[in-house]
């Protein structure tokens, strides 16, 4: 059997390493892990499992073609909230007067097409381009929705890739990925009240469904299927498509505790984060109002893909997970 390929943007976050993890237990599969520095000492757990780490820039447009060179697969993976943690950024937001999501949103969307730049100088080579992204807020919310640039951004490179590239678009398939049901380590979680109840505040509608994912384990299998499918898909990458009272219901049995919702002010995040919070408060009012994925008639599902896609439900993330610092 011949050995392929799959190149790996992003090999040391929760995206690029299920992806890693996955491919290194599939036969036939060389990984090559791309980092921006594979000689760090935290590099060594990769390439002790047998992956090629190789250098790669997501600013060095050069560094991401030799990066790329001879893969059959390429994952590419940008992160806005990288740049929104670098004290450059808020620095430069400061002297040019805008704020730091601003210059989040352009270098995001600069490291995107960059990415698309690269796999399209490997296109005779390639048979699948995987893009993560997230579908354009400002776009299917009709310009309603105006400061969830992280979703706004990372659609930036599709439309870049469709219209440059029309040839790379014939092999390429999106993943989207859903909330992260890891999110309540960040506090993102129930909250023990006076009376040894527990509220959950989230400024949006208890009853809308909204896709969740465990991106750590199923990003890998979402991929995995993607690469055996046809090209062309919009994959929203999920466990689970319930409401905040469903998850809810789940945390509580599984917790011996009650817990409700409620309805959180949306400018009680920009209270507490700044612009950071304004920018969630927007993506929060987009999936109220919109849907996660927007309505977009070309998004599907992992359970509508016809074939086997192996994914963790909320009910089975919530069991896995130790809950005690929460409670």
């Amino acid at each position: 059997m011949s050995t392929k390929t799959i190149a790996i943007v992003g090999i040391t976050g929760n995206q690029g390493s299920s992806v890693a993890n996955v491919f290194l237990n599939e036969p036939g599969w060389h990984v090559r892990g791309i980092t921006r520095d594979p000689s760090k000492p935290s590099s060594k757990t990769w390439t002790d499992k047998g992956v090629e780490l190789v250098a790669g820039d997501l600013d060095d447009l050069s560094t991401l073609r030799a990066a790329f060179a001879n893969a059959d697969v390429i994952f590419g993976v940008t992160d806005f909230w990288q740049h929104m943690k670098d004290p450059a950024v808020h620095k430069l937001a400061a002297e040019r007067n805008i704020t730091p999501n601003e210059i989040a949103y352009e270098r995001e969307v600069a490291q995107g097409r960059s990415i698309v730049d690269a796999a399209a100088a490997n296109v005779e080579t390639i048979e699948r381009f995987v893009l993560s992204t997230v579908n354009s807020s400002k776009e299917w919310s009709k310009g309603k929705i105006t400061f969830n640039l992280h979703f706004d951004a990372k659609w930036v490179a599709v439309e870049y890739c469709r219209e440059k590239y029309p040839e790379l678009w014939k092999k390429t398939s999106l993943l989207q990925l859903g909330v992260f049901a890891s999110n309540w380590k960040q506090g993102m979680v129930p909250k023990k009240q006076d009376d040894g109840t527990y509220k959950l505040s989230v400024p949006m509608g208890a009853d809308r469904k909204l896709p969740m994912v465990d991106p750590n384990e199923d990003t890998g299998h979402f991929v995995k299927a993607l690469v055996a499918l046809p090209p062309g898909k919009n994959l929203m990458g999920a466990g689970s498509y319930l409401t905040w009272n469903e998850w809810l219901a789940m945390w509580s049995r599984h917790n011996n505790v009650t817990a409700t919702f409620e309805r959180q002010d949306p400018k009680e995040l920009e209270q507490y984060m700044g612009t950071a919070g304004r920018e969630l408060a927007d993506m929060w009012q987009y999936i109220d109002e919109f849907g996660y994925d927007g309505a977009d008639p070309s998004v599907v599902y992992p359970w509508d893909l016809g074939v086997d896609v192996k994914y963790t439900t909320m009910e089975e993330y919530i069991k896995r997970q130790d809950w005690s610092e929460a409670l």
